[in-house]
């Protein structure tokens, strides 16, 4: 009952602040980037082969492209692409519906317990201890 709660709400959250939403949204293909969450708070990852470093909490990452790579912190992710590495600092929400990917999140930020959902195929995650 938890992950329907927490994917229901992740999924309205997504819905609500969606790519074209987005503060920053990179549609290209091949860039390296590093975004101020306190001046950008919500970033959508719709581009392939993208690198993203993240300077404080972020409200929301949403990654539609594949082979992202993404360090930092964000209080929700959302990844529907394949083949992306996330690591992850702190996260309260974290939903993998993209197939073959990686996540690391270390510890959650106000929540009690870091919620992880992936319906996706063949994901690979690492919760907090």
């Amino acid at each position: 009952m938890k992950c329907l709660t927490f994917a229901a709400t992740l999924a309205s959250l997504c819905a609500a602040l969606g790519a074209a939403r987005a503060d920053i949204t990179v549609l290209d293909n091949d860039k390296t980037l590093e975004v101020d969450c306190a001046k950008d708070p919500q970033v959508g990852l719709a581009g392939n082969h993208i690198t993203l470093t993240l300077k404080g909490i972020c409200a929301m990452i949403l990654v539609d492209g594949n082979e992202a790579t993404i360090r930092g912190s964000a209080a929700a992710v959302r990844i529907n692409g394949n083949h992306n590495t996330a690591t992850l600092d702190a996260a309260d929400q974290v939903a993998i519906y993209g197939n073959d990917n990686t996540v690391t999140v270390q510890k959650p930020i106000k929540a009690k317990k870091v919620q992880i959902s992936s319906p996706g195929s063949r994901n690979k995650v690492t919760r907090p201890k």
